[in-house]
């Protein structure tokens, strides 16, 4: 038997409450349903939203536009109330039960109640329409994630000041026991119960934060070992490979722009939303400027919509960054302006289409991707993510591994912290290029960088931050 305490033990029944769910318990014409717990968990909910909805006085007409209005308390608002208002009172009763169990409601809140509040807070406190749209997407993220580790449990029932140390480790091992979790999907799921518990501590809903006395510890043989960088990137072979087969499909569809996307994302190591909202005027005599993103918004779930595009003034981490034109990608710009004089005159991004944002998407250049490795019988396989996003750890890499490379260097070039490229995206070093410099052989980088490339990029890099301080 487990002896642990239950810290954020609720108060006892209220003895009126406790009267009504016997009384419907004992009623039931349903025989089991005595012992039911699910059953008597149900009749306490509702006994509870009838207990909270005493203390409401109701309207006993609709006001003269037919509908009946309450003004509730919210301390966000400037007068410190919101107004609700519905065509008939059951409609009324609703949403106050909602508020009830919200953020300023008084009602105890379910696991799924807080993290539904969480989120909804993290969409409220942002005030400028491209963030919001950035941190919509992030939350439609975050729902994937708790969709498929806690909705349709027992676990997100329960109030969260009846959530013990015991409760949230036996839901961790059931998703361990049903799952084959690695260590990144493994702490987004304590993720999401960390923050509940934060945010329910935070606004004294528990009286102590029992994911703090957890045992995690105890799952470490339960949690599979993260698949090696370097077989979440692709191989030299597999590189020729892929690079021959865009080329050949230049030569077959001069016009099909998601080839010459894809063949950008590669040569720059691109995040796939930074590529579709590349202008013209973004490429600058030594350097192109990777400034803007498109995001991706998904419909909400059940509603049948589709994916929606937009693009932002800001990349995913909201730095701006320069990236040198070396003669492979001075090659590809002056094939694709070929390309734009005989079939897309006078657009100003360098993947137009007829979109509601006048660009491709970044899901056409994926889809693209999709067909080739089908082409090419390279493996696409759930267990050992690649994707497009694998290109990025092929070039920093590659420029790691360039003689004077250095992670630094590369995370400025590729928009990532000097840690966050060393640790998920450098495959390691180039075994065969040290042991030549051990030797006394060491000779050039195979990064098509030279210093004729480099220095005018970093003269007029110069001279632009020159200009930015002037201003």
């Amino acid at each position: 038997m487990d002896n642990r305490i239950k810290a954020n033990a609720p108060a006892p029944m209220d003895p009126e409450i406790q009267k009504a769910v016997l009384s419907q318990l004992l009623s039931s014409s349903d025989q089991d349903a005595i012992l039911s717990l699910e059953t008597a968990r149900e009749l306490y909910r509702k006994a509870l939203e009838q207990k909270a909805l005493e203390k409401y006085k109701f309207p006993k007409r609709p006001s003269s536009d037919g509908f009946f209005h309450y003004n509730l308390k919210d301390p966000t608002k400037k007068s410190g109330y919101r107004q609700v208002k519905s065509k008939t009172l059951e409609g009324l009763r609703q949403k106050i039960l909602a508020y009830e169990h919200g953020e300023f409601g008084e009602a105890r809140k379910t696991f799924r109640e807080a993290y539904e509040i969480l989120q909804q807070r993290t969409g409220d406190l942002v005030k400028t329409h491209e963030r919001r749209l950035s941190v919509s997407n992030s939350i439609s993220r975050h729902w994937q994630t708790y969709n498929r580790f806690f909705t349709g449990t027992d676990f997100e029932k329960l109030h969260v000041d009846e959530i013990t140390e015991l409760d949230i480790e036996n839901v961790c091992r059931m998703n361990l026991e049903r799952y084959s979790l690695r260590k990144r999907a493994w702490q987004s799921m304590r993720t999401v119960i960390k923050q509940v518990m934060d945010l329910s501590f935070h606004r004294r809903w528990i009286r102590e934060n029992t994911y703090l006395r957890c045992d995690f510890a105890q799952f470490r043989d339960m949690v599979l070992p993260d698949v090696p960088i370097a077989e979440r990137a692709y191989s030299p072979e597999e590189m020729d490979r892929i690079m021959a087969f865009i080329a050949e499909k230049h030569r077959k569809a001069p016009s099909y722009l998601p080839a010459y996307a894809l063949e950008m994302q590669i040569l720059l190591g691109l995040r796939r939303g930074e590529v579709p909202p590349l202008r013209w005027s973004d490429i600058h005599d030594f350097w192109i400027g990777i400034e803007r993103e498109q995001i991706t918004l998904k419909p909400e779930t059940g509603t049948g919509g589709r994916d929606t595009f937009h693009i932002v003034g800001h990349t995913k981490n909201g730095k701006e960054r320069q990236f040198p034109i070396t003669r492979e990608v001075r090659d590809l710009l002056e094939r694709l302006k070929e390309v734009h004089r005989l079939y897309y005159p006078g657009s100003e991004y360098l993947f137009p289409a007829d979109s509601p944002e006048g660009v491709i998407t970044n899901n056409t250049v994926y889809n693209f991707y999709r067909r080739m490795c089908r082409a090419l019988e390279i493996p696409v396989c759930q267990d050992t993510v690649r994707g497009t996003h694998a290109f990025r750890r092929n070039a920093i890499s590659r420029y790691v591994n360039l003689e004077g490379g250095s992670i630094e260097d590369a995370a400025r070039l590729f928009g990532n912290s000097a840690l966050v490229a060393e640790k998920h995206y450098f495959t390691g070093m180039d075994v065969e290029r040290f042991r030549k410099v051990l030797d006394g052989e060491a000779g050039r980088g195979q990064m098509d960088l030279d210093l004729e490339d480099v220095i005018p990029f970093f003269l007029q890099l110069k001279s632009l931050l020159e200009e930015k301080k002037v201003l």
